[in-house]
């Protein structure tokens, strides 16, 4: 299946730019594009900033490890687990780098500190910290 990408207008790129701005990420680039395949990602560049999940807009790994995004480390149970699907607990959350704020994002990493993924936060942080059953954050995307 061919890749459709093609170059934004001006004025969705005003838009997706204003939308990255709320994240507090601030671009210089004057042309963004858009890949819509089987998912939808906003280029900007040959850097993927944006992906759409779940009928939202949000940052990727890419752009948000340049950033002051919180982050959250994991063991390898956790990993194995998301590499498979399933959300991110808190039980295999082994440390929270920054303030984890419920409905933002932040980016996960493995106990060597590699970047592997992003998600939603989608518990409260001390919920998170305390390991509190049944609070989790949702993986959105993932590195291998």
């Amino acid at each position: 299946m061919p890749v459709k990408r093609h170059f934004l207008s001006k004025r969705e790129t005003k838009e997706y730019k204003q939308l990255l701005d709320a994240f507090g990420i601030i671009i210089e680039s004057r042309t963004l594009e858009i890949e819509e395949n089987d998912h939808v990602i906003i280029y900007d560049g040959s850097i993927p900033i944006l992906v759409k999940y779940q009928d939202r807009w949000l940052p990727t790994l890419n752009i948000m490890k340049y950033k002051d995004f919180p982050r959250v480390v994991i063991d390898q149970g956790a990993y194995d687990g998301i590499r498979n699907g399933a959300n991110l607990y808190s039980a295999g959350v082994k440390d929270v780098i920054g303030t984890l704020r419920k409905g933002s994002t932040c980016i996960i990493e493995d106990l060597s500190g590699k970047e592997v993924g992003s998600a939603t936060i989608e518990s409260d942080e001390d919920e998170i910290r305390n390991k509190k059953k049944g609070s989790y954050l949702r993986v959105y995307e993932l590195y291998k």
